[in-house]
């Protein structure tokens, strides 16, 4: 039964290919063929049901043509190490090196923008960070830092950044074990991780935790990391990103999971108290959000929120009944009608559980904030999610992309989009090298 065509690429040479989800035999799969290398069958979801309820309300929700609100920068391509799993590794080897002018351009370029981050590539070893940090707060700008954390351990350094005006900073952590960092990294990163969270703890600013999860590997650390976002409450938000494969063949394909296989861990850590259908409806009041104040967004990104309290936490089910605003967003799907500010505030309102009021200030600010809060304090976002990769495109996915990318003076709208043109490049540059 096919649930949705779209496009994807052939992971062997990335020519783009038609492709379908369908279900068959109690799952969903990406289905694709290329008439070079064959056919292609990836596991998407064991839920048939699950999956098809959500992609109903996200296409129907997703319809209006939302613009791009957030845009990576890539200041330089380089990093100061060189993981096996990252994109970079195969997204060619011409060196990228944007300059001041350059950030210039682009504020121009993305006028309404108001939130950057610096990524594909290590920003902090570029030269100009600090100069082009205060370029961009001069026009009121929002500015993120995603980082493996080896230059932001230096305590200066990071005092440097901060006083450049740097608003937030995502960093990679994959766990408490060194062990876990020996197989992802192919080396020994803990010791500046926990150097860089004392100094941003230290210097009080937000952070987010961006964890790759592959099979087999670090599933455990889910807990652990979690645990430690709810006691610290400079941590905004973690997101628990899984393992992507970035390569031709399909070696490595025992490490691949989707979002989805991620929620069983983190309920069994909570004893349910996040359980997976929490999540699951919970989808689909950030999916009206997103619709109401027209953003983008990856089907592929699964959200929650909790709220802290005292050392431990109210999940976002106990203050919002989320069953009762998936019957009213239902009706508003049936009777074909837009999903607008109004009508999605509304629907939170007749949502809300009073008896947890103290809690409604919190994540009503957030809304009005754009998910981006300044200081986390009691909140705290969690993500589930995958990035695109040659085996999972989808077209009609990366068409509602969260971020897009600045790169080599260009604009991209669909940082999935890009990320599999880079990829094509490179491809093709090893073999006409080989012919």
């Amino acid at each position: 039964m096919v649930i949705r065509e779209t496009r994807s690429v052939c992971p062997v040479c990335l020519n783009p290919v038609a492709a379908q989800l369908i279900e068959d035999n109690g799952a969903i799969y990406l289905h694709k063929e290329c008439i070079r290398h064959g056919a292609f069958k990836l596991l998407v979801s064991k839920f048939p049901e699950r999956y098809k309820e959500l992609n109903r309300v996200y296409c129907y929700l997703m319809q209006q043509n939302n613009w791009q609100r957030e845009y990576y920068i890539c200041l330089t391509n380089s990093c100061n190490i060189n993981c096996h799993i990252c994109y970079l590794k195969y997204c060619g080897d011409n060196a990228h090196n944007a300059t001041p002018d350059d950030v210039s351009m682009l504020i121009v370029k993305a006028k309404g923008v108001r939130r950057f981050t610096f990524s594909h590539g290590e920003a902090t070893i570029h030269p100009d960070l600090c100069k082009i940090i205060r370029l961009l707060k001069k026009q009121k700008k929002l500015t993120n830092i995603h980082t493996n954390g080896i230059e932001i351990s230096d305590f200066n350094y990071m005092s440097a950044l901060k006083e450049a005006g740097i608003d937030h900073i995502s960093l990679q952590f994959d766990g408490f074990e060194e062990e876990v960092y020996a197989l992802l990294r192919k080396r020994g990163l803990l010791e500046y991780k926990l150097l860089a969270l004392e100094n941003l703890k230290k210097l009080s600013i937000p952070v987010t935790l961006n964890a790759t999860i592959a099979r087999g590997v670090n599933e455990e650390q889910i807990g652990k990391i979690f645990d430690y976002a709810v006691k610290e409450t400079f941590i905004k938000d973690i997101s628990f990103i899984t393992y992507s494969n970035y390569e031709s063949t399909q070696d490595n394909m025992g490490k691949y999971l989707m979002p989805e296989d991620l929620l069983p861990f983190i309920e069994q850590h909570t004893n349910g108290a996040i359980s997976v259908n929490s999540i699951i409806l919970f989808q689909k009041l950030y999916y009206a959000y997103i619709c109401a104040f027209k953003k983008k967004k990856c089907f592929n990104y699964y959200h929650f929120l909790v709220i802290r309290k005292g050392r431990g936490f109210v999940p976002i089910n106990e203050i919002i009944n989320l069953r009762r605003f998936e019957r009213m967003l239902n009706s508003i799907i049936e009777k074909r009608k837009k999903v607008t500010i109004a009508a999605f505030l509304l629907t939170l309102f007749l949502s809300l559980n009073f008896r947890k009021s103290i809690y409604l200030i919190d994540c009503v600010a957030l809304l009005f904030k754009g998910w981006h809060p300044g200081r986390p304090h009691k909140l705290l976002a969690i993500t589930f999610a995958s990035i695109c990769d040659p085996y999972k495109y989808d077209a009609f996915i990366a068409g509602n992309c969260g971020q897009g990318i600045f790169y080599d003076k260009k604009l991209y709208a669909s940082y999935g989009a890009f990320l599999m043109e880079e990829l094509s490049k490179q491809r093709s540059q090893k073999e006409n090298c080989l012919c």
